[in-house]
């Protein structure tokens, strides 16, 4: 039996057949058009391409309560019940919950009876899945991205000051990248940061320790509650080999309240997919 997982992110919704073992095939990727009814269209469009599918799952980039995505600010949608948009049930996860649960199951984490994943993408998103099931709690659980570090810290688009992602999350790399001098070339901050990090530039490499410390900060106070057997870092910004890999992988293998295994994750882009999958058949 196949069953259909749809990753919908910020820019593009990915979607494959995902079968018992976590083997992925007739995978599709395409780029999401503007505009949130055009955003759901595509989806349904996903799901005709799959007629054999015996369950779907669906990953989104949004909090999720009872199978409704309640606010997604980057898709635009908000309170979208989508077993009633498309006509047939479809089992609804967040998508760093759909990536811990792949992660967990079939990546780095397997084996482990709780793992945490952490992904550092833009933001900081999270997921702790025990037992092979992923804590939902009221349906914003995994949002650590928005853990108060430094309360005089910069704004967050949550509205508070000094959230851990405006310290050490994409947004605070390119913010710090920008400001190493102009660049014509329209080179994302986080990159020019980890290339002038790379060629061992004294500011960009302090400055780049900063944030690890400020990574491993954050991810300290997490162990100290939920305590994983095994630590997973994932998201685009610590799949890619460089820099900001080995700094933020060295300062969360420095914590006092984890002494078990950080492991970089092993699905990639995959991880939403098969998590969503994986969540049909939890449902």
């Amino acid at each position: 039996m196949t069953t259909l997982g749809i990753d919908l992110g910020a820019t593009h919704v990915r979607a494959g057949l995902v079968d018992r073992d976590g083997r992925l095939s007739d995978v599709t990727r395409q780029v999401l058009p503007p505009g949130p009814a055009a955003r759901l269209d595509a989806v349904r469009a996903v799901l005709a391409h799959y007629p054999e599918a015996a369950a779907v799952g669906l990953a989104v980039a949004g909090t999720v309560r009872d199978g409704v995505l309640t606010w997604s600010a980057n898709l635009g949608l908000s309170d979208v019940d989508f077993a009633a948009e498309l006509g047939r049930p479809v089992a609804v996860i967040n998508d760093a919950r759909a990536a811990g649960l792949a992660e967990a199951r079939f990546g780095a984490g397997a084996g482990a009876a709780t793992v945490l994943l952490v992904t550092v993408g833009t933001g900081l998103g999270g997921a702790l899945v025990t037992g092979g099931r992923p804590h939902e709690g009221t349906g914003h659980a995994g949002e650590v991205g928005h853990l108060v570090l430094d309360a005089g810290g910069p704004p967050c688009r949550c509205g508070n000051h000094g959230c851990w992602e405006q310290l050490a999350g994409g947004v605070a790399l390119n913010r710090t990248g920008a400001g190493l001098g102009p660049d014509g070339g329209g080179t994302p901050g986080a990159a020019r940061l980890a290339a002038a990090a790379a060629a061992g530039q004294p500011r960009a490499v302090a400055a780049l320790a900063r944030h690890a410390r400020e990574f491993a900060r954050g991810l300290d106070s997490l162990c100290a509650v939920l305590a994983p057997h095994t630590v997973v870092l994932g998201g685009g910004l610590v799949a890619r080999s460089g820099p900001i890999r080995e700094a933020y992988l060295a300062a969360a293998r420095t914590l006092r309240w984890h002494t078990g295994p950080v492991r970089p994750a092993r699905l990639g882009d995959d991880a939403g997919v098969i998590g969503a999958a994986l969540a049909a058949n939890l449902s």
